[in-house]
């Protein structure tokens, strides 16, 4: 009896972690959104009608945005959410967000966009030292971000304040 209740227990705190990580993803889905919304790009790096944002290593992630994608625009643009698993692979993206399993590259990517108008995500904290302008963090349970604002500044972009001020800064 001990036993059924022991797997049963498990099973459920096993569903109960997969249903806060799909929750987690869907939140992050949004903030990245968001964050579309408060920066701006350079005029000449969006010239079609189409909003490109790269996901490295997270299906999940990519999902969440497709749904979003259905239903958003950035400004009058549409979104467009490609999915790769090598940094060789990106190009012409206006967002790159690179999963906490392939967090390794974001070096490379960094240096493989250099002087692009690319804003590089990242799910793991504390990347923003090796590139990346914002990265996803939790504070207490709950959904943050760092932000560096001289990786933002480096690649031409112009970042609302009040994005800045929400975030924890790495500058």
């Amino acid at each position: 009896m001990k036993k059924h209740i022991l797997i049963l227990l498990l099973l459920f705190l096993a569903g109960t972690s997969e249903e806060a990580f799909c929750q987690m993803t869907k939140f992050k889905a949004l903030f990245l959104y968001n964050f579309t919304q408060n920066v701006e790009w350079p005029p000449n790096t969006i010239s079609s009608n189409e909003f490109i944002i790269t996901v490295v290593g997270d299906d999940e992630m990519a999902g969440e945005l497709e749904k979003l994608a259905q239903v958003k625009k950035v400004g009058s643009k549409t979104m467009v959410i490609k999915q790769t698993n090598q940094v060789k692979e990106i190009n012409d993206s206006h967002v790159v967000f690179l999963s906490s399993t392939k967090s390794d590259l974001m070096s490379r990517l960094a240096i493989q966009q250099e002087g692009q108008p690319v804003l590089l995500i990242s799910s793991k904290e504390g990347l923003c030292k090796d590139g990346a302008a914002i990265c996803f963090t939790t504070v207490d349970g709950k959904l943050r971000y760092q932000i560096n604002e001289d990786n933002i500044n480096a690649r031409s972009l112009k970042v609302n304040n009040k994005l800045i001020s929400l975030g924890i800064s790495t500058n």
